[in-house]
């Protein structure tokens, strides 16, 4: 009995590791482009309370994941938007809605989140909550991360993550992604077109 459950482990976790790697190399293949069946409304926590993806009905929402202590992939990310946003003229800008949504609750904290997106951009929303809400979230976008510890670091930890900024329309329906490394001419052009769409 004992050598059938240590079996059904090394499966589980088999599949689990390999479900990561294929969807990772599914983000890292793709470009610009249509993410069939993800997507959908949420509810988070921000510095004032919770947000919905609803509450931006009429406005274009990009939205990325990834977590405060993120050493250089995530603040490049949010850099590039920021940068994107302001190729936009005023009136566009103002039909442009950031969101960072972070996956490390036990150190990002809402009002931490609130703080830290302002160093991007203005209008910049950052939002968290429990991991189970988080995990949930994840899932419905495609998102794939884990914790992976660090021997002798005073950090602890840091989150592997898939790195994409979700590029939602109007009607609060996913219809682009970009990779972290997306030139930010690239990412204006996705947000022109969803701004422009209705």
């Amino acid at each position: 009995m004992k050598n059938r459950k240590t079996v059904y482990f090394w499966i589980i976790l088999v599949c689990f590791l390999g479900g990561i790697l294929l969807a990772q190399q599914y983000l890292k293949q793709q470009g610009s482009g249509l993410i069939p069946g993800a997507g959908g409304d949420f509810t988070l926590q921000s510095d004032k309370g919770p947000v919905s993806l609803s509450d931006f009905k009429g406005k274009v929402v990009a939205i990325y994941f990834g977590y405060m202590s993120c050493p250089d992939i995530c603040p490049t990310s949010l850099w590039n938007l920021s940068l994107a946003m302001n190729m936009l003229t005023a009136e566009q800008a103002e039909q442009v809605q950031g969101i960072f949504i972070s996956l490390d609750p036990d150190r990002d904290s809402p009002r931490a989140m609130g703080m830290f997106v302002k160093g991007f951009f203005d209008t910049y929303i950052g939002l968290t909550d429990t991991k189970e809400v988080l995990d949930k979230v994840a899932r419905q976008y495609s998102v794939v991360y884990e914790k992976v510890a660090l021997e002798g670091s005073a950090m602890g930890y840091v989150l592997d993550h898939s790195s994409v900024i979700y590029l939602i329309d109007k009607s609060g329906v996913l219809q682009y992604y970009t990779p972290h490394n997306t030139n930010p001419e690239k990412i204006k052009e996705d947000l022109l077109k969803l701004i422009e769409s209705s």
